[in-house]
């Protein structure tokens, strides 16, 4: 069984220490699937992981299930996004016991409005472009958010829904 605390160290060391990352920034401009900017998120680097501070409108009120997907492409249905990111083939979810991924988030919540402005700390992720699996690889890396709430169990996408928003994620934003 899995704990957070002790997979956040084994994922840190695996990944490359997140302080070596600190200060660094990306960020992605989120759009829906009709290519309609809903805002964006900055990502931050920081001795702890990466700190995602969200400023979006025009979601659909209520729980959104929200993950670093393994693809920059944010194409049609959002599919070409690829799957969470997952360098580590943990299983999806916080309350799994075999999880969560890398690229797992907690769920954004828009309120009446459709608004979110939240800051969330990934404490799996680094920015670190040094790092073996980092995010800014080749193909890159996106942000999509779903339909639905996620369960924090349901492997593969924790049983949110249909993709309805994505960002490709660059660096220094």
């Amino acid at each position: 069984m899995r704990s957070c605390v002790p997979g956040a160290i084994a994922l840190a060391v695996a990944l490359g220490s997140p302080a070596w990352a600190a200060g660094q920034k990306a960020g992605a401009e989120i759009k829906d699937r009709d290519g309609k900017s809903l805002g964006t998120v900055e990502i931050v680097g920081t001795a702890a992981g990466a700190l995602v501070k969200v400023k979006l409108t025009g979601l659909p009120p209520g729980a959104h299930g929200f993950h670093f997907h393994e693809q920059g492409a944010c194409e049609g249905d959002l599919a070409s996004a690829g799957a969470i990111y997952n360098p580590l083939g943990a299983v999806h979810g916080f309350l799994n016991e075999e999880g969560p991924m890398v690229g797992d988030l907690t769920n954004l919540f828009a309120d009446a409005s459709g608004q979110v402005e939240v800051e969330l700390l990934s404490p799996f992720m680094t920015l670190s472009q040094d790092a073996e699996e980092t995010i800014f690889d080749a193909d890159g890396t996106s942000l999509v958010i779903f339909e639905k709430g996620d369960d924090y169990v349901s492997d593969p996408e924790g049983n949110a829904g249909a993709r309805i928003a994505c960002g490709r994620v660059t660096a220094g934003k």
